[in-house]
C-alpha cells in the first residue's frame, strides 16, 4: 500500500534512524511523531489541512491520502504539491483527476514539472542542479532547502539589491568581484574559482556574481559572498551597492551582460573571453562584449588567434593566456588508478568535458570504435556529464559492447589523466581546453582535430593536431602516440606543462591590465 509513498533511504536518513527506519517503524512510530515517510508527503501538514483523516480509519496520515486517492477524491500531500494547479498547468495530465499527485512523484517530478505554484521546477533545475540531473522537488527537499536555495525567484528592486550587496561588503576592506555564468563543474567556473583563491592568498577578498549556481555552489560560497542573478536580484542594485572602485573580472563572454553596468558603475571591469569567434556569433554575444566594452569595460582574449578572429568586430584586444592550477587529486587516487591501470591489456584513451555536440562526444565514440576495431583490448573514459544526446549515444555505444567509463564529474582527474596513454581531443570549438593541458600536467599527450581550438599553434611538446575529418589518421595518430608513451616523456611533459602555465604569472596579468584600466578612467 505505502510503495508509493515510502522510501526507506530517505526516512531512514532523513530522520535519523539508519537501518532502523522501516515502514513497520513509521506505521508504528513514525506517524505519531509527525516524521514524513518521503521527501513527497508531509505528515505534520496534511494532518492540519485535513484534521478528518482519521473518520476512515487509516492507521496513518500516509494512509489515508493513498485511500483517499483510490476513492477519487483529490487530496494535497505537500504544501508545495498542489494537485489541483498540477492538472492545470499540464493539460497533457488531464485524465489523472485525483491520482495526478501520484503522478507527480512518480514521473513529474524526473520530468522537470512544477508541482505548484510554489516551486519553479525549471527555475530550480536550472539554477542549482547538474546539467545532467533531474527530480528537482526532490532536491530541494532532500538538500536544497537546507543549502538556502530557492523553491522559485523572488524579485528584488534596485535598492533591496543595492541593500544587500552593500551588506556583503561590510567588513570588507579590498573586495574583489568576479562573474560568471554558473557555477557547473566546467572549465570557466573551475578557473573563476582557482582566480578567487589566488587573488584570495594576495589579500583581496572574493565576492561572486554568477548567473545561476550548480554543484560547485558550496566551493564559490567557501571563498566569498554569493549572488545568483536568476535569483531575483538587481544587477545595477548590485552594482551600486558595491564598494567604490571594486575590481571586477568578468570570466567568460557568456556573463558579459553584467559588464556595462558594472563599469559604468565605476568599478574598472575586465571581460576575459575564452570562447571562440564562432560560438560568439552564434551564440549573439557580440552585441554584449561591443556595449561592455564601450561602457568602458576592457576586454582579454585567452589566445592571440582569438584576438584575431575578433579584430573586425570588436577591434584590437589584448590576449592573456590562462594559467592553470592542477587540480586536487590525494595520492591515494593516484594508487587506485595505478592498480586499474596494471590490470589493463590494452591502451587506455580518455577525454573531458561537459560532452556535447561542441566537445565532440559523437566524434570521440567514433574514434573509440575504430580504434577499437585496431586494438580489441583498448578502454576509453570520458570525465564530466553527459547531456540527453550525449546519453543516447553513449548508451548505443555501450550496447555494441565498447569498453566505456563515464565516471560523471570526478574531483580526482589528474589521477584518472595519469591512469590514461593519450588525451583524445574531439572538440568542433575549444578555446582552451583547460583538460588537455591537466592531462598534460601528468604526463598524458594529447591527439587532436585542427577544429576551432584556442591552441592551435601553441603545443608543441603536447600533443598534435590532425585534420578535422581524417578519421584514419587521427587513429594512426592516436595509436602511435599510445605507444611512445614512456616514464621519460611524461616526466618530459610534465616539466614543460609547468613551465608554461603557472597560474601566478596570469593573476599577475590580470592584476596588470585593471591596473591600467583604473588609469585609463583616471585620465
Amino acid at each position: 500500500m505505502y510503495d508509493a509513498i515510502f522510501d526507506p533511504a530517505f526516512y531512514g536518513q532523513r530522520h535519523g534512524l539508519g537501518d532502523r527506519g522501516s515502514l513497520k517503524h513509521f506505521i508504528a512510530r513514525g506517524d505519531r511523531l509527525g516524521l514524513d515517510p518521503g521527501p513527497y508527503f508531509s505528515t505534520r501538514y496534511y494532518k492540519q489541512r485535513y484534521p478528518d483523516w482519521q473518520v476512515g480509519g487509516a492507521a496513518t496520515a500516509a494512509a489515508d491520502f493513498l485511500q483517499r486517492i483510490a476513492a477519487g477524491e483529490m487530496r494535497q500531500p505537500h504544501p508545495l504539491i498542489d494537485p489541483a494547479y498540477y492538472l492545470e498547468r499540464y493539460p497533457d495530465l488531464a485524465g489523472l483527476g485525483a491520482a495526478a499527485a501520484l503522478h507527480f512523484m512518480a514521473h513529474g517530478d524526473a520530468e522537470v514539472r512544477a508541482p505548484s505554484a510554489g516551486f519553479d521546477a525549471d527555475f530550480y533545475q536550472r539554477c542549482y542542479l547538474a546539467l545532467d540531473q533531474r527530480q528537482p522537488f526532490r532536491h530541494f527537499i532532500t538538500e536544497g532547502q537546507q543549502l538556502g536555495h530557492m523553491p522559485k525567484p523572488v524579485p528584488r528592486s534596485q535598492a533591496e539589491s543595492s541593500a544587500a550587496m552593500a551588506q556583503a561588503m561590510a567588513g570588507r576592506d579590498r573586495p574583489f568581484l568576479l562573474c560568471a555564468h554558473d557555477a557547473q563543474p566546467a572549465g570557466v567556473p573551475l578557473l573563476t574559482l582557482d582566480l578567487a583563491a589566488a587573488l584570495a592568498d594576495r589579500s583581496w577578498q572574493p565576492v561572486f556574481l554568477l548567473h545561476r549556481g550548480g554543484p560547485l555552489l558550496d566551493r564559490f560560497r567557501a571563498l566569498g559572498p554569493v549572488f545568483l542573478l536568476a535569483e531575483g536580484w538587481d544587477l545595477r542594485g548590485l552594482a551600486q551597492g558595491l564598494a567604490a572602485g571594486t575590481p571586477t573580472v568578468v570570466n567568460t563572454a557568456a556573463a558579459a551582460g553584467m559588464a556595462a553596468d558594472l563599469a559604468l558603475a565605476g568599478h574598472p571591469c575586465l571581460v576575459l573571453i575564452h570562447e571562440m569567434a564562432d560560438y560568439l556569433r552564434a551564440q549573439d554575444l557580440l552585441g554584449d562584449l561591443a556595449t561592455a566594452q564601450a561602457a568602458g569595460a576592457r576586454l582579454i582574449v585567452s589566445m592571440p588567434s582569438m584576438a584575431a578572429a575578433l579584430a573586425a568586430e570588436l577591434g584590437p584586444l589584448a590576449a592573456l593566456r590562462p594559467g592553470i592550477k592542477r587540480p586536487p587529486a590525494p595520492l591515494a587516487a593516484f594508487r587506485r588508478a595505478r592498480r586499474w591501470r596494471k590490470a589493463q591489456s590494452g591502451p587506455v584513451f580518455i577525454s573531458a568535458g561537459h560532452a556535447g555536440w561542441r566537445k565532440g562526444f559523437d566524434l570521440f565514440l567514433e574514434a573509440a570504435q575504430a580504434l577499437r576495431v585496431q586494438h580489441p583490448e583498448a578502454r576509453f573514459i570520458w570525465l564530466g556529464a553527459l547531456d540527453r544526446w550525449a546519453r543516447a549515444l553513449a548508451d548505443q555505444a555501450l550496447a555494441t559492447g565498447l569498453a566505456l567509463e563515464l565516471p560523471g564529474f570526478v574531483a580526482d582527474s589528474l589521477a584518472w589523466y595519469r591512469a590514461a596513454d593519450v588525451y583524445l581531443l574531439t572538440s568542433r570549438q575549444d578555446p582552451g581546453p583547460t583538460t588537455v593541458i591537466h592531462a598534460a600536467a601528468v604526463g598524458t599527450p594529447f591527439v587532436g582535430y585542427a577544429a576551432d581550438i584556442g591552441i592551435i599553434g601553441m603545443t608543441d611538446g603536447i600533443g598534435q593536431f590532425i585534420a578535422p575529418g581524417d578519421r584514419t589518421a587521427f587513429v594512426a595518430a592516436a595509436t602511435a602516440a599510445a605507444r611512445a608513451v614512456s616514464r621519460a616523456s611524461r616526466l618530459a611533459l610534465r616539466r614543460h606543462i609547468r613551465a608554461e602555465t603557472a597560474l601566478e604569472a596570469y593573476v599577475d596579468g590580470v592584476l596588470a591590465q585593471l591596473m591600467a584600466v583604473s588609469a585609463d578612467a583616471a585620465t
